[in-house]
């Protein structure tokens, strides 16, 4: 079974976490040139994101997006894609793993998303 996750963050939350790593001492070392680049080439990034969507993603091995603003949430509902993906034993049916659709949506439907706001504003925006 392949699982192919793409953590998704808005342009905005990106600035916020950049904006961290160029203050905290303690995250400094996270920063790198490309996230350096990243807000102004974000519509760049968001047609090679699409690009990718589309290329790669297959009835067989679809892609699952991970919405991952809240990185605690982003989290979770990784752990519960996981596991709804691989069969284990000892498996216990009666446990929820349903992840929360606001976190986690079909590659197919982030497609979607992206044509629409590409149709409505003529470009992709964050």
């Amino acid at each position: 079974m392949l699982v192919k996750l793409y953590f998704s963050v808005t342009k905005e939350q990106q600035a916020q976490r950049f904006e961290r790593r160029l203050t905290d001492p303690l995250r400094q070392w996270k920063l790198s040139e490309i996230d350096l680049q990243a807000q102004d080439r974000w519509d760049d990034f968001t047609i090679r994101k699409y690009e990718m969507l589309v290329r790669t993603g297959t009835t067989a091995a679809p892609w699952v997006i991970v919405r991952s603003n809240d990185k605690q949430s982003a989290r979770l509902n990784t752990m519960k894609v996981i596991l709804n993906a691989v069969d284990y034993k000892d498996r216990d049916p009666d446990l929820d793993f349903t992840p929360d659709p606001r976190i986690v949506v079909a590659g197919a439907d982030e497609l979607a998303m992206m044509r629409a706001e590409r149709t409505r504003s003529g470009k992709f925006t964050g």
